[in-house]
């Protein structure tokens, strides 16, 4: 069982990827921003450009840090596809929240806080499905620990 400090340093670093999606994803909707201030106009190339690296920027910075992670001996290839694909599936349900948002009518002050509150539901689902799990597992370990303890119980009885 790992130590208190390794689990703080653990989960230290589980947020600092948090904060990378959200800043990532954030700088996606900060298009949408621009065109409705005005700061971007639709002159062509440029805005193509922008709506286009946009939209790849947040799975780029994803794939580039958790390939950073597995080459650095940090996680498992399997582990560093697994926390890929999550963060990725994550990154695009905030960004479709954010744009449903949007296309809505909501201003894209409005589609940030519906983006990141996506990211929040997410992560609060998948820990509590990881807690349930746990707790089965660890159910059914003392299930068969209490079966194996009666199972010796009798044997030694004879």
């Amino acid at each position: 069982m790992p130590a208190y400090r390794e689990l703080v340093q653990h989960y230290k670093n589980r947020r600092r990827t948090d904060v990378v999606d959200a800043v990532t994803a954030g700088l996606s909707l900060a298009d949408d921003v621009a065109v409705d201030l005005g700061l971007l106009e639709d002159t062509g190339l440029a805005g193509e450009i922008v709506e286009t690296a946009a939209g790849v920027l947040p799975f780029a910075v994803i794939a580039v840090t958790e390939q950073c992670n597995v080459l650095l001996g940090k996680k498992t290839a399997a582990a560093g596809a697994g926390d890929a694909a999550y963060r990725m599936i994550k990154t695009g349900a905030a960004m479709g929240a954010g744009a449903a948002a949007v296309a809505a009518g909501a201003s894209a002050a409005v589609a940030l806080p519906v983006a990141v509150g996506a990211r929040l539901v997410l992560d609060r689902y998948r820990c509590r499905t990881l807690t349930g799990y746990r707790v089965s597992q660890r159910t059914q370990r003392l299930k068969a620990l209490v079966k194996r303890r009666a199972k010796t119980q009798i044997t030694d009885g004879d």
